[in-house]
């Protein structure tokens, strides 16, 4: 995790996501700073996490290996605890999916400006039936756009999107069903955007 997590982040996405590890058995101070050094976890620990001076993460998400996404209103987007079994509940595609889908990064397109004019959002994710995407033409002049979802071998899976888009945000929803009207497995899909040449992407996670 220290490496598939944290450092990637610290190094794609600098200030923009925390990693904490949570105790949940309420040991000592001194116990945290041996299981830092015996681990070499350098993430932030959080003492005390199943009593209420830790903020009693337990009865919220549940005992022993449990990861969860919180996005910056404090809004948890990702549980595996009800999701997975003990024991495979870190999932590094769907955790990873749902932190990427909370960041916005430009595609490499020339002249392309940043996520503060160019938008692109999906909710909920992960998500099982219905997933409304959001996206941004910042000017007032309507510019052609297209937003589309993809297969992580970049094979177009639908189209939601394909025409002009009015100045401001457009919302479009995805019910999970490739162009021929079947539904998608449950997996990790790439959506993209496209408005006046510059490109975004995000990816996302169908659960059955």
């Amino acid at each position: 995790m220290e490496t598939d997590l944290w450092q990637y982040y610290k190094q794609t996405r600098p200030g923009q996501v925390q990693l904490l590890g949570v105790d949940m058995y309420n040991g000592t101070e001194s116990q945290l700073r041996t299981f830092r050094s015996s681990t070499g976890a350098t993430y932030p620990l959080l003492l005390l996490g199943a009593s209420p001076t830790g903020g009693n993460l337990l009865d919220d998400y549940g005992p022993n290996d449990n990861y969860v996404v919180i996005n910056k209103q404090g809004i948890c987007r990702l549980n595996t605890y009800p999701m997975w079994a003990h024991g495979s509940r870190y999932r590094l595609t769907e955790i990873r999916a749902c932190v990427d889908s909370l960041v916005t990064t430009p595609a490499d397109v020339p002249g392309a400006r940043g996520p503060s004019a160019h938008t692109l959002r999906s909710a909920p994710n992960p998500f099982r039936t219905v997933m409304e995407i959001e996206f941004s033409n910042p000017g007032t002049i309507p510019r052609a756009a297209r937003v589309t979802v993809h297969d992580l071998a970049g094979r177009l899976i639908a189209t939601l999107w394909d025409g002009t888009a009015p100045g401001g945000l457009t919302r479009v929803e995805w019910d999970g069903r490739a162009r021929g009207g079947i539904a998608v497995g449950p997996g990790v899909y790439v959506v993209r955007s496209e408005v006046g040449g510059v490109v975004l992407t995000r990816r996302v996670v169908r659960i059955q």
